[in-house]
């Protein structure tokens, strides 16, 4: 599940690198991890992983409503202050179906638009994996860290905006930060809200594996009256 939903987060950086195109990815990797994704959606609950089919659904619940916040900001950085060279999600479209010299249109848009929420989703899924039900203020590291690496990765350096972006001005490092604190509000709030969540999925297995541990060790000890 970690490395279905990291492929999203990770395809545009690849694309800008120059390592793979967009389009490539999209087809080779992108559709292989949804439907790796689907499927285990689907299967965790037929075959008893209750844990981590509710931490899908957190995870789909708040990358939806944490992405949904991050886009009202930078949309209003992007139309209102001009902090942005252009819409990340009309970019991702038109990189995934090759129309860069053509321009955006409702299919790349809509392709763009989803890649966007799945990228959330993905962030998302991956912060409950990894730490479970926590304050929602816990999430803002964990958000501005990503935007810090998003600032310093190829998908700034190589497109001419510079290091967290700042040949185009200061804005655009201010409205990314911005709206990844409104990403961490967003999806903070679901995740600590969330009933189900009372710890992280490698909490389990750790205290399952130690338990059994301590059995075996204390079958070991035992006298063979004792047994």
């Amino acid at each position: 599940m970690l490395a279905a939903v990291s492929i999203s987060p990770l395809m545009f950086v690849a694309a800008s690198g120059g390592y793979w195109p967009m389009q490539f990815l999209a087809i080779y990797a992108l559709l292989p991890a949804l439907a790796v994704w689907v499927g285990i959606g689907i299967a965790a609950p037929l075959i008893g992983w209750q844990r981590l089919s509710r931490a899908m659904l957190t995870g789909v619940m708040g990358g939806i409503i944490g992405t949904a916040a991050l886009e009202i900001v930078r949309l209003i950085g992007f139309r209102v202050f001009h902090t942005m060279p252009g819409s990340m999600p009309e970019l991702i479209g038109v990189l995934m179906t090759n129309r860069f010299m053509y321009g955006p249109d409702l299919y790349s848009n809509m392709l763009g638009w989803a890649d966007h929420f799945f990228n959330g989703v993905g962030f998302v899924t991956i912060y409950v994996l990894v730490f479970g039900r926590t304050r929602w203020r816990l999430a803002i590291p964990y958000a501005l860290g990503i935007a810090t690496i998003f600032m310093i990765s190829p998908a700034t350096t190589s497109t001419g905006i510079g290091y967290f972006g700042l040949a185009s001005g200061i804005g655009f490092m201010i409205t990314v930060y911005l709206a990844h604190i409104a990403f961490a509000t967003g999806f903070g709030n679901v995740v600590s809200r969330s009933p189900a969540l009372p710890e992280t999925l490698w909490h389990y297995h750790l205290a399952h594996s130690q338990g059994t541990e301590v059995d075996e060790e204390l079958a070991r000890t035992q006298s063979p009256q004792t047994r």
